[in-house]
């Protein structure tokens, strides 16, 4: 055996780390053998390997361990989001600012109910039919003044720490304009047929849209009736416009073939916790749906 091939463990391990043959260094030791010192003197000098791919010491090829190149970096641009600062009008800052107020003190309470419009819808198609057009939201407003007559304990305001009872059934309508929301009274609705209650509320929406609705038009009133119902809204809570202490919100009609009125509105009766008792809202509630299950009233005005 010869004294090249009598190599040590950090030899060998200096000489595959580096893929070199052993042939290529010259050895020292006793009898040209082969030391480590000689291997770092031969990469010190800088002396080039032979190939990538060498013959070891034993005989077997070893491949060379080549790094990887790193992937290039790519920038990618992110689309700056196009945005336009709209200013709010006088009434919108008007309306945010009490609505604010409104969410963030008046301790918010809801009570819901189906109500069956059969009877209601079938009337309206025979009006229209007679040349006397009235809306579902007309016959809603009739029928929660009657409600309010019946249930004195919501027809109520909270001012200034007190309840504020009414003896007058002044109902809001909410009408949406393009400068925002605004609320218009139907005063005394309770003593108006649903055609005096239709052209007042066709009057009062003209004229918010057309901004000449005079301060005493939508000041007052114990609750407001939203109707989103046209926008095809199933139900929807709301919120509170005081110093009223309550607010009706109107879904849309939905067909429910399965139960004995085939067509239901959802309405959530949204009230001020301080004035109205859990009772007393869902005794007003129950009376509303019986006024639009069985419209009385409205039938002895025709």
């Amino acid at each position: 055996m010869s004294a090249r091939s009598l190599l040590s463990p950090a030899v060998r391990y200096h000489l595959s780390k580096n893929a070199l043959d052993a042939a290529s260094v010259s050895g020292t030791g006793p009898k040209g053998r082969i030391l480590k010192g000689d291997v770092l003197q031969f990469l010190s000098g800088g002396k080039a390997a032979p190939s990538q791919t060498v013959q070891s010491v034993a005989g077997v090829p070893v491949q060379k361990a080549v790094r990887p190149s790193k992937p290039s970096k790519q920038t990618i641009e992110i689309p700056k989001p196009v945005f336009k600062d709209i200013p709010l009008t006088g009434m919108r800052r008007t309306i945010a600012r009490r609505l604010t107020e409104s969410k963030s003190t008046i301790p918010h309470s809801y009570l819901s109910v189906d109500c069956p419009m059969d009877r209601i819808l079938q009337l309206r198609q025979k009006l229209k039919g007679e040349g006397r057009p009235v809306s579902v939201n007309d016959f809603i407003v009739e029928a929660v003044a009657g409600a309010l007559v019946r249930v004195p304990e919501v027809n109520v305001r909270y001012e200034n720490e007190s309840i504020v009872s009414l003896d007058s059934a002044d109902v809001g309508v909410a009408v949406a304009t393009d400068t925002g929301l605004i609320v218009p009274i139907v005063f005394a609705a309770q003593r108006k047929s649903v055609f005096q209650i239709s052209e007042t509320v066709k009057t009062l929406a003209g004229k918010a849209r057309d901004r000449t609705l005079q301060p005493h038009e939508f000041q007052g009133g114990s609750i407001s009736v939203s109707n989103l119902g046209m926008f095809g809204i199933s139900n929807f809570t709301a919120i509170i416009n005081p110093p009223q202490a309550s607010i009706l919100a109107v879904g849309g009609t939905q067909l429910r073939p399965n139960i004995d009125a085939q067509s239901v509105v959802t309405m959530t009766y949204c009230y001020d916790a301080r004035a109205i008792t859990e009772d007393a809202a869902g005794t007003f509630l129950n009376i509303l749906r019986h006024n639009l299950e069985v419209p009385t009233l409205i039938l002895r005005e025709l």
